[in-house]
């Protein structure tokens, strides 16, 4: 009789629980909403429907890294007639930049990239006083492959947008391709005619001081600087032979010396750089 008993009770307390979550069920609530909604009415608590984890990219941190690509316009200063200026024109760069945080106000920097400078060129006539006129051409193209390492303060806003001041050093690799033509008939002996084209290099150390700020847009960091570059090493040399023939009018049939070109003043531009860098840590 007792076994009986129990029996019916287990159905029973089976059945009065299926109906109960059958109810909940049909009324669209399920157990875990019954019980946030009694924790919201008794503990007068607001439970978010899911968890953020929250985004401060208002400050930057001590071991924050990040990786960039900047472009910049450059405008080379010197004399327009025989110095820097004269074989550079305006230029156009591309770099790529690393950067680490070493405290929330200090950031090291490694770069890497290729400057292009505006093609310079000249022709024309030349009158000597005496035969023909001379006639001449020139095209002059200066490149630089810049490796930097720097150093830059970052002041603390409060704020997404953060600016800096520093000074990077390093090595330039300097390309100076040359196309002179000149060429004179002089009306006795043999015509002058020179023909230069050719490339010269050199490696020269400068500083770059530089002026900008970082403006954080989510997950990224927009770039924008003003710089200055000053290399302390001159320009590549162009080295060439003259060659000039004399004919009839002297014993001496040939003519020829080594000559030697370069800027009189030492490569310098004010660059104007933008960019866009993405955190790689934390």
């Amino acid at each position: 009789m007792n076994k009986v008993l129990l029996t019916v009770l287990s159905i029973f307390l089976v059945s009065s629980l299926s109906f109960a979550e059958l109810e909940l069920n049909l009324s669209g609530e399920t157990t875990q909403t019954i019980i946030n909604k009694n924790l919201e009415s008794n503990l007068n608590l607001t439970l978010p429907s899911e968890v953020v984890a929250p985004v401060d990219m208002q400050e930057l941190v001590k071991g924050l890294m990040l990786l960039g690509v900047l472009g910049d316009v450059s405008f080379p200063f010197g004399d327009a007639d025989s110095g820097f200026k004269h074989i550079a024109g305006t230029a156009w760069s591309g770099h790529v930049e690393f950067s680490y945080f070493v405290s929330p106000v200090f950031r090291i920097m490694l770069r890497a990239g290729y400057t292009n400078f505006g093609k310079q060129s000249d022709s024309g006539t030349e009158d000597l006083g005496f035969g023909d006129p001379a006639t001449y051409s020139y095209e002059d193209t200066f490149s630089q492959i810049p490796i930097l390492v720097g150093g830059y303060y970052m002041f603390q806003t409060g704020s997404g947008f953060k600016p800096y001041i520093g000074l990077a050093i390093g090595v330039f690799f300097q390309t100076w391709k040359v196309n002179w033509q000149y060429s004179y008939d002089p009306g006795f002996g043999e015509p002058y005619n020179f023909n230069l084209d050719n490339s010269f290099t050199n490696t020269g150390f400068g500083i770059v001081p530089g002026l900008g700020a970082y403006y954080m847009a989510g997950s990224v960091l927009i770039q924008l600087a003003v710089e200055y570059t000053y290399i302390f090493s001159d320009a590549p040399t162009a080295e060439y032979t003259v060659d000039y023939g004399l004919g009839k009018v002297s014993n001496i049939t040939q003519y020829n010396y080594t000559e030697e070109d370069t800027p009189v003043d030492k490569p310098s531009y004010f660059s104007v750089v933008a960019g866009v860098s993405f955190p790689l840590g934390k």
